[in-house]
């Protein structure tokens, strides 16, 4: 018998085979657009303009050359957490314990095999984009088949604020990981697991609650509904260990500052200024931005300063927060779709994490990249893309999105 025939024979050849198709497209996928993205990044960052007024020096650490422009903004937070710890120094100051510390305990692990804690972070982000790629593969082939989850990848990954997924060092796609990793393992009926792996996101990112949310609402749904709730077992209760991620770091935050919540009243910060209220509710401060935006383009385009003393800049960021404030727009449309052809457990989901910083930005600056967690939205696009052709011109016009605002970003406009 030949190795072949053998192969042929043997009963793991078509689970080998079948694993192979799950991961090599979603893979192959991923690397393709990771590779565009670094060119593009590293070509906006030695040939075009910076944003002069990018209040941080740049700093060198090894490849910063090509890869400097992934490290911007946040990510000086996530280092310094990282090299140095938390800290606050009272009220109306702004600190570090607005970040939450799962991917700062990631970054600090992986940063002596690196010899760098801004590598790290690069490494942990990708790494982990890249498993959050084959799991959103995995989890959409399982419900909405093949064909729908190649194009649910596709998707993804010309999503315009996907660079994210990629190198930039933010939490997001450690959290991304997480949650499409807990709803996967849910599905296979590991609730404990489920349990641990949302720990991870509510650990990583304050929108994390919306996992727990989730992961119960879906478990309900595959007992038979709220209806028939005596369906329930003992082990899934495994899936409320979700919650401990954030129990453990409000629990820090009282035992060491004395409020639990420290995370958000930070975020009132002169420079943040995220306060809880009306006025961040009904984004005043976003009307404010477009009443202002006709005389502050004049001014970028004249090279004037009636309007503003940064006009350019303020332009690229009111234009950047409607583009984001159009995304989730779209995205809670999503959510019916979503409700009728993956179920309501996951609209319940997808409207959760939707509405958490709906609700809790000023202007809906960071929504866009927000929006990569929920990922049935993104299914339910793929699948139509699946089954319309003529649809797909969409993927193109986001991919110029993605190419254009990864380059912003590299060159310091605070687009997300």
């Amino acid at each position: 018998m030949t190795g072949v025939d053998h192969e042929q024979a043997s009963p793991s050849a078509p689970v080998r085979h079948r694993l192979r198709d799950l991961v090599a497209f979603p893979v192959g996928a991923y690397l393709a657009v990771a590779a565009v993205l670094v060119v593009v990044v590293w070509a906006s960052t030695r040939w075009l303009d910076p944003n002069i007024h990018y209040p941080v020096t740049p700093p060198t650490f090894p490849g910063s050359s090509v890869l400097g422009g992934w490290f911007r903004f946040d990510g000086g937070w996530y280092e310094l957490i990282a090299r140095e710890g938390y800290w606050h120094r009272g009220p109306g100051m702004q600190s570090p314990v607005a970040f939450f510390p799962a991917y700062r305990l990631v970054m600090r692990a992986v940063a002596p095999l690196l010899g760098d804690g801004i590598l790290a972070g690069m490494a942990v982000t990708a790494l982990s984009g890249l498993a959050a790629t084959v799991l959103v593969h995995r989890w959409t082939a399982d419900r909405l088949g093949e064909s729908c989850a190649r194009w649910t990848v596709a998707t993804l990954l010309v999503y315009p604020y996907a660079w994210y997924l990629f190198g930039a060092v933010y939490a997001d796609a450690l959290f991304v990981f997480a949650v499409v990793g807990a709803f996967v393992l849910l599905e296979r009926d590991h609730t404990v697991l489920a349990g641990l792996a949302g720990a991870v996101a509510t650990a990583a990112r304050p929108v994390g609650i919306a996992v727990v949310v989730g992961l119960v609402a879906v478990l309900v749904e595959r007992r038979g509904g709220p209806g028939r709730l005596g369906g329930l077992r003992p082990a899934d209760a495994g899936v409320l260990l979700s919650v401990g991620g954030l129990a453990a770091w409000s629990g820090y935050l009282w035992a060491r500052w004395g409020d639990p919540l420290l995370f958000a009243t930070v975020q009132e910060a002169p420079g943040w200024g995220q306060q809880a209220g009306p006025r961040t509710w009904f984004k005043v401060e976003l009307v404010e931005k477009l009443r202002a935006l006709p005389g502050v383009a004049r001014d970028a385009l004249a090279g004037t300063t009636v309007t503003s003393a940064r006009p350019w800049e303020d332009t690229v960021y009111t234009t950047g927060v409607l583009v984001q404030a159009v995304l989730i727009v779209v995205a809670l449309g999503l959510v019916v779709a979503v409700w009728h052809r993956i179920g309501w457990g996951y609209g319940i989901y997808c409207l959760t994490v939707l509405a958490v910083p709906l609700v809790g930005t000023k202007d809906f600056q960071g929504v866009g990249r927000y929006v990569l967690a929920a990922f049935p939205c993104f299914a339910v696009v793929g699948a139509a893309l699946a089954g319309h052709r003529r649809a797909r011109w969409w993927l193109a016009v986001s991919a110029v999105g993605l190419v254009v605002l990864a380059s912003f970003y590299a060159r310091a406009s605070y687009v997300a």
